[in-house]
């Protein structure tokens, strides 16, 4: 049989749209051919938050993910495709010029690169006279003269090649073009400060070019929010012809660099490379897509001339006739042959019913069912569809307009369709969209239970694991592994990264199945050259997979790699889950520190209990209520009695339900808990001129002046308060209070004491009517 090669596949920035369309083009071709692919993932976030935050470099972890590329040493790796242009964005110039040396040993495909040694097959869109064609259409054909340039990043080939054409352009048509006019950004939406640094600059410019659309649309924003109608008061373009850039308002002029198509010719090359072939360099044409965003119409006719004569024109000629261009709209000329065949039949369904006749509807809504049902439907954009049926239906009327008697009837009918087809495409659009909300809403539901599981279950490691994975599989992954090192590794800014030799796989997900293994029965994987104890995704059926390896890190602390088999289109709920575990993998190293240091310190604890018995002693106050502790309480009692000579006071007792029950069933925090909701009542009820305290675990003792009959009110307004706190509370348990008093008259031959035994009488008389339990 035939080797099944695996494929590595290094991406950084995998966040962005450009990085994501690349991935998807992977994945898809991956699934068509028998070839394995790993995805080893760079995600970085801190432009984002610079963006809304501001600098704050203590807080940016992003470090911390350029240290995945080592993982490929743990994977039985054949070939590697590197998304260079991606990566080169978060490595800096020593990085730079020693990353590719790094994996000279095994076959590779670079991507937006050019590959200089010969070493490497690279592909690469051609930057140059994209940019170059764009440019010198708004000098050409608009007469612009004023313009500004928002850059891709420093050391980025892409970038450099985009700015290179500009600044060509400019000098062939003599237009003054220094480096002031130019701001760089990453490629990310997070450019709002160097947009407003060109608008605030030169707010006379009549074009802004954008290195990419995602920058291009940050600069549509900025100008909305300035009054400025982009395509009227200031054209802008941007590249890369991403899925939004038709339907921004309006649409974007850009160039089509098709990262899909480009994704699926990495993998076919990479597996070339594994079977013998040789290294070779691609440049992919770049088309420039004219729209309305620099000033240009936006009305666009199929035909500049009719082939046929109108008078006899049937509906085949027409759909035939327009066919193509439909085509054109909906997908770029470099798109995948079987996508635009199966695209093509679908329309030709849809348009086999001529539309100018009534019976044409059913037939209409058949067509375009069958579209939304397939899944073709999700390759293609629906907006871009309803544009070109849009122009296809104004060409038919146009048709009908030019013969010498229209027919009102057939021009009715294809106001009618049009109107239909905006309908249907809108409602699915609107459904898709509800779909992908409600998805996206029950699936965020599921990241902080994980999270929770993991943390309910620490006292047992083999479990915590477990429960890190028995989520993934209703959350559309087919199977997940959890690898963890030995101990964790610190990693700090700055510091040099030396990646463990070895991991250990902790747990599995399989579908449903979620197994977590003991220590001593974990299996073991190295780095290295052997492909035993290899990282890799075992099936039952033994079919290939698509898997991506996200690291597990919180702060400076790496602990492992989650390796997980999913769409990329599921990419941004498994990086906050993978952000997740690594969270709580924190959490457990410093349980088990904790504990460490508790055994430690038992010693020293039981010295300081017998210290802080004679503190207490010595103290007048109770720490955990507030009250006065048993010895102050005495001492006030004693103050009281000398101050009230001759007057009645009430001495009340009150005592805790079932608190062993409490901390036995809830824990001692909740015990905690309810004696503090215990002084809290008795303070409030008794009033300020009473005195409190705790004079036992769970005993309290009042001194209050009043008869008997404000003892009773005392008594039954603690009731009160305790039943309206249980009403509303949470608690799984009832929170109440037995009470006891008796009246004394104050004087000097009072015994305080033996009053107390009094009111303890009563107290335990009251007991006996308390609950059997306070559990709910």
């Amino acid at each position: 049989m035939e080797k099944r090669y695996t494929i590595g596949v290094m991406v950084g920035n995998a966040n962005s749209p450009h990085t994501m369309d690349l991935m998807q083009g992977i994945f898809h071709t991956a699934q068509s051919i028998d070839v394995n692919i790993i995805f080893f993932l760079g995600i970085h976030s801190s432009y984002y938050y610079k963006s809304y935050f501001g600098e704050d470099i203590e807080d940016d972890y992003d470090y911390q993910f350029n240290v995945v590329y080592d993982y490929q040493a743990f994977a039985d790796i054949d070939a590697l495709i590197i998304a260079y242009g991606s990566l080169c964005i978060f490595l800096d110039e020593n990085e730079s010029s020693i990353f590719l040396k790094k994996y000279k040993d095994k076959p590779r495909v670079l991507l937006e690169e050019r590959d200089q040694t010969g070493e490497a097959t690279s592909i690469i869109a051609d930057n140059y006279n994209g940019m170059y064609t764009i440019t010198e259409h708004l000098i050409r054909d608009h007469g612009f003269s004023n313009f500004t340039y928002l850059a891709g990043p420093h050391g980025n080939t892409d970038a450099r090649e985009r700015r290179q054409a500009v600044y060509d352009v400019m000098k062939k048509y003599e237009i003054p073009f220094g480096p002031e006019r130019i701001a760089y950004g990453d490629y990310s939406s997070c450019v709002h400060r160097q947009v407003n640094q060109l608008l605030d600059a030169y707010p006379d410019m009549e074009a802004m070019i954008c290195a990419n659309d995602v920058m291009a649309e940050t600069a549509y924003r900025e100008c909305g929010k300035r009054g400025l109608v982009v395509g009227k008061d200031i054209a802008i373009t941007g590249f890369d012809d991403w899925e939004l850039a038709k339907t921004m308002n309006p649409p974007l002029t850009t160039v089509l660099q098709n990262a899909f198509d480009m994704g699926d010719m990495a993998v076919l090359d990479a597996l070339e490379l594994c079977k013998g072939g040789k290294n070779h360099s691609i440049v992919i044409p770049a088309e420039v897509k004219i729209r309305e965003s620099c000033g240009c119409s936006a009305r666009k006719k199929f035909h500049k001339k009719n082939l046929i004569s109108e008078e006899k024109i049937q509906w085949s000629d027409i759909t035939e006739r327009c066919l193509n261009d439909i085509m054109k709209e909906i997908l770029s000329e470099n798109s995948n042959q079987v996508l635009k065949d199966e695209v093509q039949e679908y329309l030709r369904t849809i348009l086999k019913v001529d539309f100018r006749i009534t019976e044409s509807e059913d037939n209409l809504k058949r067509g375009l069912q069958s579209l939304f049902l397939s899944k073709t439907g999700n390759l293609i954009s629906m907006h871009s569809l309803m544009k070109a049926l849009d122009q296809f239906v104004d060409e038919c009327i146009r048709i009908e307009l030019n013969k010498e008697k229209p027919d009102r009837e057939n021009i009715r009918n294809l106001l009618l369709r049009k109107r239909l087809l905006n309908d249907k495409i809108m409602a699915y659009n609107i459904k898709k969209e509800k779909e992908r909300f409600s998805t996206f809403q029950q699936e965020s539901w599921f990241v902080p239970l994980i999270s929770k599981d993991m943390l309910s279950h620490m006292n047992d490691e083999r479990e915590m694991y477990r429960r890190a994975l028995v989520k993934l599989n209703a959350l559309n992954a087919k199977a997940s592994y959890l690898y963890i090192f030995e101990k964790p590794v610190a990693h700090y800014r700055n510091d040099e990264w030396k990646c463990p030799e070895k991991m250990y796989l902790v747990a599995r997900q399989i579908g449903g199945e979620v197994i977590a293994y003991k220590e001593g029965e974990r299996s073991e994987v190295f780095s290295g050259f052997s492909a035993d104890g290899k990282i890799r995704c075992n099936k039952k059926d033994d079919s290939n997979y698509v898997a991506t390896v996200l690291c597990l890190f919180s702060g400076e602390m790496q602990y492992g790699i989650l390796v997980t088999e999913i769409d990329p289109a599921n990419l941004s709920l498994f990086y906050l889950i993978s952000r997740q575990i690594g969270n709580m993998l924190r959490m457990y190293q410093m349980s088990r520190e904790q504990k460490k240091m508790q055994q430690k310190l038992e010693t020293l604890v039981r010295e300081i209990e017998e210290k802080n018995e004679v503190l207490n002693f010595l103290s007048e106050s109770d720490a955990l209520t507030g009250c006065l502790n048993r010895r102050g309480f005495m001492e006030k009692a004693v103050q009281m009695n000398r101050e009230y000579e001759g007057k009645e006071v009430v001495i009340l007792f009150a005592d805790l339900d079932h608190l062993k029950e409490i901390n036995d069933c809830f824990g001692h925090i909740e015990g905690d808990f309810a004696i503090r909701r215990c002084a809290e009542v008795l303070k409030s009820a008794a009033g300020k001129q009473s005195i409190t305290g705790r004079i036992g675990g769970d005993e309290f003792c009042a001194m209050i002046p009043g008869n008997a009959q404000d003892g009773q009110k005392l008594r039954e307004r603690i009731q009160e308060e305790n039943l309206a706190f249980n009403m509303k509370s949470e608690k799984p348990y009832y929170v109440e209070l037995s009470v006891g008093y008796h009246v004394i008259r104050c004087g000097g031959d009072l015994i305080i004491s033996e009053a107390f035994k009094d009111a303890d009488k009563a107290l335990y008389e009251e007991k006996k009517k308390r609950r059997k339990s306070v559990k709910k």
